[in-house]
């Protein structure tokens, strides 16, 4: 019975090893024939591009204990990426580190008391070139011309931006110059005013009497120069209003009339109280501030 197991054994294994793509690289057989190992290669004709298996068998009598040798990280030139074991199996995947010859070391398998040895051997790693035949003229490499850069799709591209920056520009400016132009047109009454409601919001009346009315009185000047051309502030409150009630006019751009002989009338106790703050030193009521605030603005409003 055991000679008919050893017998289907091997027969298995040689048919095994003569399997497509399995080629028998070395083998060990004992002298009574009992035991036996072989180690056989796929596929038969490795190249760089292939994975190579390396199958050991191991064919011995029943109740013993196979021992395969232990391996690292590499057979030779052979980088090992997979080890797998049955008990009568030993099965290595492994990538070529180059071509050409590949030495396999020899192996040494425990099989109970018996050792078995698998001698050297080598594998040949081919390229998978067919140096007759290699060429360079099917690389994928071009002979038609490099296309130009489309310099006048840019040109065009920078032309738009510019014409849009410039309009961008033109259309600024011309509401700056807008903005500019109600400024200018003003009139010197309604600039009057507009210094007049500042001064007061300025509470200055509160903390320098003295300061306010001056402040107050230069713009009263500076409104009666527009309107007639006379420098007021270099006269004194007499000369002032005498120069004023004369029929003096020059154009200046503002719409405007000589005052008339009413506001004339409110405007001289004005010059005279605020001469009498800064000049006599003396300190107003409120109520008297307020009064010539008042007549100060109701002579812009009845000016003209």
């Amino acid at each position: 019975m055991t000679w008919c197991r050893l017998l289907i054994g091997t027969s298995v294994l040689i048919v095994g090893s003569l399997s497509v793509g399995a080629v028998p690289l070395a083998e060990s057989v004992s002298a009574d024939g009992k035991y036996r190992t072989v180690l056989t290669v796929s596929p038969d004709q490795p190249s760089l591009a292939d994975m190579v298996t390396l199958t050991l068998d191991v064919i011995c009598p029943d109740g013993n204990v196979v021992e395969f040798p232990p391996f690292a990280e590499a057979l030779g030139e052979l980088d090992i990426v997979d080890i797998r074991r049955t008990d009568r199996q030993l099965i290595l995947t492994a990538t070529p580190r180059r071509a050409g010859p590949t030495p396999i070391w020899a192996m040494t398998i425990q099989c109970g008391e018996r050792q078995l040895e698998i001698p050297s051997t080598e594998i040949i790693i081919a390229t998978k070139i067919d140096t007759e035949n290699a060429s360079l003229d099917n690389v994928g490499l071009t002979t038609e011309p490099i296309p130009e850069p489309q310099w006048h799709i840019y040109a065009i591209i920078a032309a738009l931006i510019l014409a849009a920056l410039f309009f961008l520009w033109l259309f600024y400016k011309r509401k700056n110059a807008e903005e500019t132009e109600e400024i200018h047109l003003l009139t010197a009454q309604e600039q009057a005013l507009q210094r007049l409601a500042a001064l007061l919001e300025s509470r200055k009346h509160e903390s320098d009497v003295k300061g306010f009315f001056i402040a107050l009185s230069d713009i009263v000047r500076w409104y009666v120069e527009q309107l007639t051309g006379i420098r007021a502030p270099e006269l004194t409150t007499e000369e002032f209003l005498h120069k004023i009630a004369k029929p003096v006019r020059r154009w200046d751009g503002f719409s405007h009339q000589s005052p008339s002989s009413d506001s004339l009338e409110s405007l001289a106790p004005f010059l005279e109280a605020a001469d009498f703050v800064k000049f006599a030193k003396h300190v107003p009521t409120d109520n008297e501030i307020m009064i010539a605030f008042h007549r100060a603005e109701k002579f812009f409003q009845e000016s003209c």
